[in-house]
């Protein structure tokens, strides 16, 4: 029994690592963009605003909650009364663990509203890593965009003008 135990507490904890997995940001690459070029455009940053994010839920939380629950519930009542408390158990555990996995899942953004040079407008939800810089309104920033996903980067180091790049002259 103690082995079984130790089982259901580790799968208790499986919401949790899930919840600490890396999430992409300013300087975090997810290795299937290494080695992609992506489309890079200057803005300026005209508003910034806590978000809030609905992680992604798993299920791993609702599983490990039924399976304590159930536990719990069958060593309560004997024959049907058994059966049933084992159960209920499993049902409020799996809705406790489910409700506990959201909240370990659940996490704060910051959106930015960036003004392109082109003149349009466009919002772009961020991960923000403590020692990352929050950009503020009037910064210089390149949005980078991959497919449908964009990233916002500082650009006050880049230059604001300089030489044409050499290039191959083509002759007949």
């Amino acid at each position: 029994m103690t082995h079984f135990r130790t089982a259901m507490a580790a799968l208790a904890v499986l919401p949790l690592l899930a919840a600490c997995e890396g999430r992409q940001s300013q300087n975090q690459y997810d290795y299937s963009e290494v080695g992609k070029s992506n489309v890079a455009e200057f803005g300026t940053v005209a508003g910034v605003r806590e978000v809030d994010v609905k992680g992604q839920n798993s299920g791993a939380g609702a599983l490990a909650g039924g399976v304590g629950g159930g536990i719990a519930g069958n060593a309560f009542g004997n024959g049907y009364g058994q059966v049933t408390t084992a159960v209920a158990g499993a049902l409020i555990g799996a809705a406790a663990g489910h409700v506990a996995e959201q909240a370990a899942a659940d996490y704060k953004a910051t959106e930015y509203t960036i003004v392109k040079e082109n003149g349009k407008t466009l919002t772009v939800v961020q991960n923000n890593k403590p020692d990352e810089p929050v950009f503020r309104p009037g910064d210089r920033v390149l949005v980078q965009t991959s497919g449908s996903f964009q990233r916002v980067l500082p650009a006050a180091q880049l230059p604001t003008s300089m030489k044409k790049p050499q290039g191959i002259e083509f002759t007949n």
